[in-house]
């Protein structure tokens, strides 16, 4: 088994236990429709609560009132009605009749005094509870002769429409909050089902489908959802092609110094290549290129964690350049490349000296690269507003529409980058070298990008903060 092979194993293993707890973590939880249908039945049931006790309040005090002018108006009615009798002959003794039937109908004690306060007729018995005393005079002919009393229930409603208002009341509140929790279930089920479908997906795409893509909604969130979790899986997607390809290019590059650098130590072990000064030069090449593929991959390593090493100082990104240039001397003459700087001086930047060396030595490498033969190379320096920004421009064929988005990706190359430099005859880079300058200049607070590409060359553009300037006395 290779040792990819192996860390793939691993990594498989390793997620087995998070891949077997997400069913029961998931069990343990409800559905979003189903929390927002109980919230909101909730929320509902508060305010039917409030609002149907101040109802009640309201409706009880008003058909109080009216039940009791109604009253007042049966008792006015019956006075006018004794009051007949009085003026009639004998009427005093057929007063009890009349009274008996009020009592009945009132569900209370009746009374008919006279002037004096004697007793005329009276029926009935005090109501239980709170009681209200009504009177209405009496009028006859003659002016007031008695007045007639009536001691009624206080609330002569408990019995009859209040229950039934209340009870009407509480099913209406129960039904409307069965209906609104079912609506709102369905309609939250309706809502939720695009982050369902992203969520199916996702597992799909846990599960190794990397085919695996949302639709979302009609809804713009869920489809901003959709597309923000299929530009991740396109990502991850193109992140596996490349790792895949990674693997299989470091193999390769690994390999191949060391099988020749082995091949050619155990050829003069065996005697069969003497150890002369061309076998051990042999030998050596093989050996620079074996540890500078291994000092790029620790390059990387340093330059994602670069943030945390930064130490800012004012720059002069003309003399870097220059200095770059020198160190990029042999690359260059190798190649039959002319580099030239042109600095028009007091472009200064607020950088970590070492990290922007490094960055820049590896743009312009790359440029050289990518140059043919007799070709310039041209660094140029610019004071932007608050940026210094560096441009290096090659004389390459361009980078193809389709590489463009991935050439600051790790591991990436170009297909056609992959063949044997034809100036050299060496193989091409590991593909780190625009990675590492994007991690360093970014841990400096700049950026780097593709300016232009085409037929005529290429331009990286390098944006750095500009130093401060010096306060003036």
């Amino acid at each position: 088994m290779t040792t990819s092979e192996a860390a793939d194993a691993t990594a498989g293993t390793s997620t087995t236990p998070a891949a077997s707890a997400a069913p029961a973590a998931q069990g343990t939880r409800h559905s979003l429709a189903w929390r927002l249908g109980l919230v909101l039945g909730i929320a509902v049931v508060v305010v039917l609560l409030v609002v149907g006790l101040v109802v009640n309040r309201v409706v009880s005090r008003g058909f109080e009132t009216v039940l009791t002018d109604q009253q007042q108006l049966r008792l006015d009615d019956a006075a006018e009605t004794i009051a007949l009798r009085l003026d009639r002959p004998g009427g005093a003794e057929r007063l009890q009749p009349v009274v008996r039937r009020l009592a009945n109908n009132l569900a209370g004690q009746v009374r008919v005094l006279a002037a004096d306060g004697t007793v005329l007729a009276a029926f009935g018995k005090p109501p239980d509870g709170d009681a209200i005393r009504y009177t209405s005079p009496i009028q006859a002919d003659s002016g007031t002769t008695a007045t007639l009393e009536a001691d009624l229930p206080a609330r002569p409603g408990d019995g009859g429409f209040l229950p039934l208002f209340n009870l009407t009341l509480i099913v209406a509140g129960l039904v409307s909050v069965v209906g609104i929790v079912l609506v709102t279930v369905s309609v939250a089920s309706r809502l939720t089902r695009p982050l369902s479908d992203v969520t199916a997906a996702a597992r799909r795409l846990e599960a190794g489908d990397p085919t695996a893509r949302a639709t979302g909604g009609e809804d713009r969130e869920s489809a901003e959802l959709a597309v923000a979790f299929n530009a991740m899986a396109d990502r991850l997607e193109r992140s596996e092609m490349l790792r895949r390809r990674a693997a299989s290019d470091l193999a390769h590059d690994l390999a191949t110094p060391a099988t020749v650098l082995v091949s050619q130590l155990q050829a003069m072990v065996d005697g069969v290549v003497p150890a002369d000064r061309a076998g051990l030069e042999a030998a050596r090449t093989s050996a620079v290129a074996l540890g500078e593929l291994v000092g790029e991959l620790g390059d990387l390593a340093s330059a994602e964690a670069a943030p945390l090493q930064v130490r800012p100082t004012a720059v002069d990104l003309g003399a870097l350049a220059r200095d770059v240039g020198a160190a990029l001397d042999g690359l260059a003459r190798d190649r039959g490349v002319q580099l030239a700087v042109a600095d028009p001086g007091g472009v200064i930047a607020w950088v970590d000296r070492g990290h922007a060396a490094r960055a820049m030595q590896n743009v312009i490498a790359n440029a050289i690269r990518h140059s043919p033969t007799g070709g310039p190379v041209t660094v140029s320096l610019q004071r932007e507003g608050s940026a210094a920004v560096a441009r290096v421009r090659d004389t390459g064929r361009g980078i193809e529409a389709a590489d463009l988005p991935h050439v600051f990706e790790r591991f990436y190359r170009a297909d056609r980058s992959r063949a044997p430099d034809p100036a050299t005859g060496a193989r091409a880079g590991s593909g780190l070298g625009l990675t590492i300058a994007r991690e360093l200049l970014a841990a400096n607070g700049g950026t780097i990008q593709v300016e232009a590409t085409g037929p005529d060359g290429t331009t990286f553009r390098l944006t750095l903060p500009a130093a401060p300037a010096a306060p003036a006395y």
